[in-house]
């Protein structure tokens, strides 16, 4: 039987399988059309279903084993084929097994760029192209927004040479959750902890609008740590009304199809809701809420929509035989009676809460499951059981047995009623004051947000506009009027008061409000608010150029924090805010391991990197001179960007910008203009024209059309971001300084000096202030201020700040460091100025072959510099034809470069002068 014949049985078999016995024949003659082969191979799957017999019994007899045959007999050859197969940069090596949709392999990395296994999800070629491949796609969507260190997370993908879709997931070493429970003979608490890791991730995809629809054993795994993965989101649907509600195939279990599932109706959360109750039956129990009458797939159906689920505590003892339930309840820890005492009352209640036949009868969400199975490990009242003031009372006593049994050692019976009394007086009374202070802390949140929301009525403004900064404003006064007495909610605002300050560029508004919340944290004492307000304060110092305090803060923040899972997000950005600030500081060999060390965390639980942090990653590596290793890095991050987000999401923007600052590193300005381009006006589209962010891409913009020979269109756009930066951040801001340094380049090459030294002078001036005077920046700002000091003749100057850039360079970068032709160059030029050349011209000599190494074709203005040299020292044979050849190479590559054209002509004329002696 071929695939295709295969399908058109199933289908049949699919659509009679609930009809009457009597119904099969008339129905299948209908629509069959005379194709009697067809008719007696579904009547006989049917009849081997039912559990009857058939005539012919060409299926019936072997029912169960034909039916993986059939799957699977045509792709056994396909399967050996595939061993060893390539699969972008991955290797298969051997299948680990089977899915709704096709194989599983076990694969690794095969590229050279490090040691790494995957596991590789391969189409079934029993499914419709069509639909299989849309489903794929869709797997490959949902699994790279999914991130969340309990969900397996998406590695790569892409099409065999064949046309069919892969997928390359998280490799899980582990075994399934209930086998895992079952080796280590968990008990019900230890259970009960690992599914609510298990209700954690299903939370997270739900939040995310999206539905598992097959949870089952095989699709949760345990480590050998004990870390729970969920894997298998391919049959996932997505809520949301642009994806169709139903589906040309049933994708399910139906040993874990909720009810609805089986009757067609359109897939919810409620339906994982369902799975997970099922889970958990088998988990505390070891048996299966239903008893169909046999094993088949219809008959698991027709169970879940007819038959009741057995309550769990009757369900361990139900089978009679004492051995099975005696082995059952030693598993747990426990004997048949004390497991079956146990789960009477409120685990019952809440398993069969969560297995209701209609979905507005289960818990309203996940949360709500695991928020009962919470109260139930405290010995709280759970909400599946509405009981009266006795069952209060008594999970009141098994909540504080240990204090109650302490009093009765102590007192009389008398004595225990009235302490009873006493503690359950003070239990009312703290309850009762945590109440009252959660409803004022709410009722003063809720007047401070009808207060912002009364500021933005037209009829209150009379229909002026308000501005979000007004907004802001307006907040503020509220929290220092209205929130004295709140500390949790005041910092609470104050903190997200403060971040929309920053979100906006406002960062002198946003450093006293988080300073304040932080403040308030410290008093709190509670861990993870304090991490926070520690980060959000650090980002306010940095954007004020306080990058040592945010450093220190940054480094407090980490040593509150245990390297643990559960820590890793928060982990994974004080480690990347560590590593900016010594990036900042030029401790790149530090910054560079806290960089991948954040890096290695986010792909570990994400599935991919954040592109902020690739970028200034990235921006190390061209600072150090490894600006195509950067390439390949912010390809890679941008390619995975543009298939995970939105079009114009600005992370798309600023990965643009990146690589543009690569390709403008290694020379290739062409291609890097357009880049900047487009990022711009990404950045224009969602920030606006004079946001930071914009103008961090507009200062880019500015230095490729300088590279690029474009010098008046570079001083244009720069003196623009100079502008709107004075006019945001002050004069003075650290943020100044690059424009101010990139705008004064230019204008050296216009021969503007005056104006180029008093913009360095500036740029000096913050940067001494900000990063130190050994800072790589202070020896960048020095380079260009030694070149316009020579421009204007203020030779010892220049010879003091060109200097000071080779000292740094060198020290930062090694003696052969692409940034030193340039002070190297000026020095040489600056010693014949004075008269008093190198006699065997070394600078320029030394410049000329770090350029030549490094693979930089800009050579044409070192080579006249050394013919200057040389022509000073009197060699002019050498030194005509390297000023010849280097000047016109320069009007070549450098038309619009008057600085170094007004150097050319003076050593053409000296040149001429020396050949007509």
């Amino acid at each position: 039987m071929d695939a295709e014949r295969w399908k058109r049985v199933r289908a049949l078999f699919d659509r009679l399988v609930e009809l009457p016995r009597e119904q099969w024949q008339r129905r299948l003659a209908d629509t069959c059309a005379g194709d009697a082969a067809l008719e007696q191979e579904v009547l006989a799957l049917l009849a081997a279903d039912a559990g009857i017999r058939a005539e012919p019994p060409r299926l019936a007899a072997e029912g169960i084993a034909l039916l993986a045959d059939l799957v699977w007999r045509d792709e056994a050859a396909e399967l050996e084929r595939l061993a060893g197969t390539r699969l972008g940069p991955f290797r298969l090596l051997h299948p680990i097994g089977h899915g709704g949709m096709g194989a599983v392999w076990l694969a690794e990395r095969a590229d050279g760029e490090f040691a790494q296994k995957v596991a590789i999800k391969l189409i079934r070629s029993v499914w419709d192209e069509a639909e299989a491949e849309a489903r794929f796609r869709a797997e490959r969507q949902i699994l790279a927004g999914l991130q969340h260190p309990r969900i397996a997370h998406l590695i790569d993908g892409g099409v065999t040479p064949d046309g069919k879709p892969w997928l390359a997931l998280e490799y899980v070493d582990g075994i399934d959750l209930g086998r895992y429970s079952e080796r280590h003979r968990l008990d019900l608490k230890q259970r009960l902890q690992l599914f609510l890791s298990v209700c954690e991730a299903v939370a997270h995809a739900h939040a995310r609008l999206v539905v598992h629809r097959d949870l089952k054993p095989s699709n949760i795994l345990v480590s050998g740590d004990g870390s729970v993965k969920l894997l298998d989101f391919g049959i996932a649907k997505l809520v949301d009304a642009q994806f169709p509600q139903a589906s040309t195939t049933r994708v399910f279990t139906p040993e874990y199809a909720a009810p609805e599932q089986v009757r067609g109706e359109p897939v919810t959360t409620a339906v994982d809701v369902y799975a997970l109750g099922l889970l958990l039956y088998e988990l505390l129990t070891g048996r299966h809420p239903y008893r169909p009458e046999n094993a088949t797939p219809a008959a698991y159906e027709r169970a879940v929509l007819e038959q009741a689920p057995t309550r769990p505590s009757h369900a361990v003892t139900r089978d009679g035989a004492e051995g099975a339930a005696a082995a059952l309840s030693a598993q747990r820890r426990l004997t048949p009676q004390r497991l079956k005492r146990e789960l009477r009352g409120d685990l019952d209640a809440i398993m069969l809460k969560a297995l209701r036949k209609e979905p507005a009868q289960r818990y309203g969400s996940v949360q709500d499951l695991a928020a009962d199975l919470r109260a139930w490990l405290q010995h709280r009242p759970v909400a599946a059981r509405r009981g009266g003031w006795r069952y209060g009372a008594a999970r009141f006593l098994r909540r504080h047995a240990l204090a109650i049994a302490a009093a009765a050692t102590a007192v009389c019976g008398l004595a225990i009623g009235l302490g009873l009394a006493l503690w359950q007086a003070h239990e009312a009374r703290v309850q009762r004051d945590v109440a009252r202070y959660e409803m004022r802390k709410s009722e003063q949140t809720l007047r401070f947000l009808t207060g912002l929301f009364d500021l933005a009525d037209p009829h209150r403004n009379l229909g002026a506009n308000v501005t979000a900064r007004e907004l802001l404003a307006q907040g503020k006064r509220q929290i220092d009027t209205e929130l004295k007495d709140a500390p949790d909610a005041r910092a609470a605002l104050l903190g997200a008061l403060g971040n929309a300050y920053l979100g906006l560029g406002l960062f002198d508004e946003a450093e006293p409000l988080l300073a304040e919340n932080l403040r308030l944290r410290r008093a709190g004492g509670e861990r993870d608010a304090l991490v926070r307000a520690l980060f959000d304060y650090g980002r306010a110092l940095a954007e004020a150029g306080r990058m040592r305090e945010d450093l220190a803060l940054m480094r407090e923040a980490a040593a509150l924090l245990p390297d643990v899972a559960a820590n890793a997000a928060l982990l994974a950005e004080v480690e990347y805010r560590q590593a900016t600030q010594l990036y900042n500081l030029s401790e790149h060999a530090e910054s560079e391991a806290l960089y991948r060390r954040a890096l290695s965390r986010e792909r570990s639980l994400y599935g991919h990197y954040k592109p902020q942090t690739v970028i200034n990653f990235v921006t190390l590596l061209r600072v150090t001179e490894r600006a195509r290793e950067g390439e390949r890095f912010t390809r890679a991050a941008l390619a995975l960007a543009r298939e995970r987000l939105p079009a114009n999401d600005p992370a798309i923007a600023s990965l643009l910008a990146s690589l543009a600052q690569d390709l403008q590193a290694q020379g290739r300005h062409a291609e890097a203009e357009p880049l900047y381009r487009e990022a711009l006006e990404l950045k224009r589209q969602v920030f606006g024209e004079e946001h930071q962010q914009t103008l961090v891409t507009l200062n880019g913009l500015g230095t490729v059309l300088d590279a690029a020979d474009k010098p008046e269109q570079a001083i244009e756009v720069l003196t623009r971001v100079v502008a709107l930066r004075r006019k945001q951040l002050g004069d003075g801001h650290k943020d100044i300084a690059s424009p101010l340094n990139n705008l004064a380049r230019v204008e050296t090459k216009l021969g503007r000096y005056r104006e180029a030294r008093a913009h360095y002078q500036e740029a000096q001036r913050l940067v001494f202030r900000h990063y130190g005077r050994e800072d790589m920046v202070a020896g960048i700002v020095a380079d260009g201020l030694g070149r316009a000091q020579l421009g204007l003749g203020e030779l010892e100057k220049a010879e003091s700040d060109l200097r000071r850039a080779i000292a740094i360079f060198e020290r930062v970068h090694g003696v052969e460091s692409t940034r030193l032709p340039g002070p190297l160059l000026e020095l040489a030029r600056l010693q014949v100025e004075r008269n008093r050349p190198e006699p065997d011209c070394a600078s320029a000599r030394r410049a000329i072959a770090i350029l030549r190494k490094k693979g930089d074709g800009q050579h044409a203005y070192a080579e006249i510099v050394l013919g200057g040299c040389l022509l000073a020292t009197g060699q002019g044979l050498q030194a005509a034809r390297l000023i010849r050849s280097g000047d016109a190479g320069l009007r070549h590559s450098e038309p619009n470069n008057l600085h170094a054209r007004s150097v050319a002509e003076t050593y053409l004329a000296r040149l001429t002068a020396h050949e007509r002696r």
